[in-house]
């Protein structure tokens, strides 16, 4: 293992290999007998490579793992298999329904840990702002100027989340689950600065901004109200009309259109980048 500054201690140590997004999630969105299909702007291509980078010493690896990873990875979408994270909150009442979503108290549910799936999304969201994790260029995924080191403070548990970020938790509520990851990336919002990340059957987002507490989102943000909401919304479509869009002009290897050509032999259709 190299040996280097690990930008959460800031100690010079020997630094393993870490994932921006858990290990243990890629199996979550393959079956046995086809790869991951990678995405992006550039290309789509089935792979087994995975997004690492030798970052952190192994004493905050074990941090990221223990206050967030370890509990809320098992919690995630199975390919045709369990949800245990839906499973969870539809065993109570939603506090709150709408056209769009049904709202459920995080707070009331003695089978969800709030604080670790807090620290899970932050510490994805900080791990993308230190570093590029082979994106093609030297610059951290994400730009979190200064808030980089409220979130690195927060996840060594030596200072609460600031009032100016929030964290807004959605989960799937359709039958149809989006078996993929979508990196850290900068989302739309006009009123604050936001980015969000996907894993199978959840949306992470943040927003950043110095009137985020008192806007009309803040309700719904789990570290803001303290019944600790989780959005129940219909994800799929728009995963993956957000993929469609930032692949559209990508490469399409030989490999993925093999693959294809596969899948629809059988009577099925595929739509590339949707």
């Amino acid at each position: 293992m190299p040996v280097g500054i690990c930008p959460m201690c800031q100690e010079e140590k020997k630094l393993c290999m870490s994932h921006l997004l858990s290990k243990k999630i890629y199996p979550l969105c393959r079956n046995d007998e086809f790869e991951p299909v990678a995405v992006n702007s550039q290309m789509m291509r089935p792979t087994v490579k995975q997004t690492k980078a030798y970052l952190l010493c192994e004493t905050c690896e074990g941090n990221l793992s223990k206050n967030g990873e370890r509990i809320t990875v098992p919690l995630l979408s199975k390919v045709d298999g369990p949800f245990p994270l839906y499973e969870r909150l539809i065993k109570q009442q939603p506090i709150q329904i709408t056209e769009s979503m049904s709202v459920y108290a995080g707070a009331n549910n003695l089978e969800i840990d709030v604080p670790k799936l807090v620290h899970f999304a932050m510490g994805i969201f900080w791990k993308a702002s230190v570093h590029s994790f082979g994106s093609g260029s030297d610059r951290p995924r994400i730009d979190l100027g200064q808030d980089g080191e409220a979130l690195r403070l927060f996840l060594r548990g030596e200072a609460p989340l600031p009032d100016h970020i929030a964290l807004a938790i959605a989960v799937e509520s359709g039958p149809t689950r989006f078996p993929a990851m979508i990196d850290p990336f900068p989302g739309y919002n006009l009123d604050f600065k936001n980015f969000f990340f996907y894993v199978p059957g959840m949306q992470m987002q943040m927003y950043i901004g110095d009137k985020v507490w008192e806007s009309p989102s803040a309700k719904y943000c789990i570290n803001v109200n303290t019944e600790a909401p989780i959005l129940l919304v219909p994800l799929a479509k728009d995963m993956r009309g957000f993929m469609a869009k930032h692949s559209a002009n990508a490469y399409k290897t030989e490999k993925l259109l093999k693959t294809t050509a596969e899948i629809e032999a059988r009577g099925l259709s595929v739509k590339l980048g949707d």
